[in-house]
């Protein structure tokens, strides 16, 4: 479970870092950059998308293309979501502790309830 649990914080280290990646795109061409993982893969020089289609069999390639397009960010957020699903944290959460009574006095009390009633009496 630890291994998971780990996974799922890199993972959401990495679309941390393509969404800051694809802001800071933004800023600078002053138009929308979203860059898909397919491109965030190009940059290394291997691409996906022909390597999916030559080695996968036909009924998946459809899907896992789809994938590989979109958005780096969001295909590394849901796959950092799915790991931490499977691997919850064991800690468990003590309750807090409740708040401690309000002192009152008999004698404040009945100071209070003549305000209240002074306040609420007509003009």
């Amino acid at each position: 479970m630890f291994i998971f649990r780990w996974l799922s914080i890199v993972f959401i280290v990495t679309a941390v870092m393509l969404l800051g990646a694809d802001l800071v795109g933004t800023l600078e061409k002053k138009a929308l950059v979203i860059r898909s993982l397919q491109t965030v893969l190009l940059l290394f020089n291997y691409d996906a998308t022909q390597a999916l289609v030559a080695h996968l069999p036909p009924q998946v390639v459809q899907v896992s293309v789809m994938i590989v397009e979109t958005p780096g960010w969001i295909t590394f957020s849901l796959l950092a979501f799915v790991f931490a699903v499977i691997a919850p944290s064991n800690k468990h959460v003590r309750p807090l502790p409740p708040p401690p009574p309000i002192p009152r006095s008999p004698a404040r009390a009945s100071e209070l309830t003549q305000r209240l009633h002074a306040a609420l009496r007509p003009l």
